[in-house]
């Protein structure tokens, strides 16, 4: 699969977008105040399983979740939910004009890009309509002066209105303002999903060399902690980049209060019954449409720990560096 970005489909989609945009500002101000659905916000480490949680969750059909199709319509997901609801609810099917479109939820993907017209997508162009991120996160002040979560609020909740669930994005991209978001974020719950640090290290590592072709190239999210680690070999790079960014989430969870749910990549793939029962119950906690029904989905998942060619004793020596130097990770 190539990373490359279709240039004929970003500039198409720029005008189409640049086109709904102004309706989508009209139908936000007249009807984007309802919070009665919570937002369910991923956060955590790159490559810490966060896809295939959503994809699990999805296969349920318990939350929406942007898709491939939605996120084509990144500066009006609210009209872009509506055609996609036409597309795929079969309360608007009118003889199978659809039918060849999937409704299949697939638990594969490639560094975190799905395939399928119904396959999830991380959304990332939507949440830069709404906030400025830097390529090193800066501090929760400077953040502020271009977060706009007014529309952001809004945005999701029309997104929520159209599919009558709780709506569950990834979040990485604010993993360094939980403060900010916490106090601006309407009806939010937060689940952080980490994984066991050498196989996240191991993991990361393997992207950036099937990601960047070179593995000297940094991949992913930068922590505010990058200029530490930037001149380091990679399996520190790497290490670093994890353990900072851990770190910085498990600081700054005190903002999030009872609004935040913390487990392993680990545990959800050895008892995915009780972490589905958890999560459920977490989210019935903020919301008026209370979620039913028990566990019918697998009873265990395979860990993936797949050996690579990086050396395991010098990736946890560089995890080791960090712990020494800075303290150990308490989850």
């Amino acid at each position: 699969m190539s990373f490359e970005k279709n240039y004929n489909l970003e500039e198409n989609l720029q005008k189409i977008n640049g086109l709904l945009k102004p309706i989508e500002q009209q139908q936000m101000k007249l009807k984007g105040n309802d919070f009665s659905l919570p937002s369910v916000l991923q956060i955590g480490s790159p490559r810490s399983g966060t896809t295939f949680f959503t994809q699990w969750m999805a296969s349920h059909e318990i939350f929406s979740s942007p898709t491939n199709f939605l996120s084509r319509f990144f500066g009006a997901p609210y009209i872009g939910a509506l055609i996609y609801e036409m597309l795929v609810n079969p309360k608007y099917d009118y003889r199978n004009e659809f039918y060849d479109i999937s409704k299949n939820t697939e638990f594969k993907s490639e560094i975190g890009k799905t395939k399928g017209f119904n396959s999830i997508h991380e959304f990332w162009y939507f949440w830069r309509q709404h906030f400025k991120f830097y390529d090193v996160p800066v501090d929760n002040i400077t953040f502020m002066q271009d977060a706009n979560f007014k529309t952001f609020n809004q945005e999701l909740s029309l997104i929520q209105q159209v599919f009558a669930k709780p709506f569950i994005l990834k979040a990485h991209i604010i993993n360094w303002y939980l403060e900010s978001v916490a106090k601006n974020m309407k009806n939010a719950v937060y689940i952080h999903i980490h994984r066991n640090p050498i196989a996240n290290i191991r993991s990361l590592m393997r992207a950036r060399k099937n990601w960047r072709g070179d593995m000297n190239l940094w991949f992913s999210w930068k922590p505010r902690e990058y200029k530490l680690i930037k001149d380091m070999d990679i399996y520190h790079q790497v290490a670093g980049q994890i353990y900072f960014i851990e770190k910085t989430i498990i600081n700054d969870r005190k903002f999030l209060g009872n609004r935040y749910l913390v487990f392993s990549y680990e545990e959800l793939c050895s008892e995915p019954e009780e972490i589905y029962l958890k999560v459920i119950d977490h989210i019935n906690i903020f919301s008026t449409n209370k979620i039913k029904g028990s566990y019918k989905g697998q009873k265990k998942f395979a860990i993936s720990n797949p050996k690579t060619e990086f050396d395991d004793q010098k990736i946890e020596k560089a995890y080791q560096y960090f712990i020494s130097k800075y303290g150990d990770l308490q989850f």
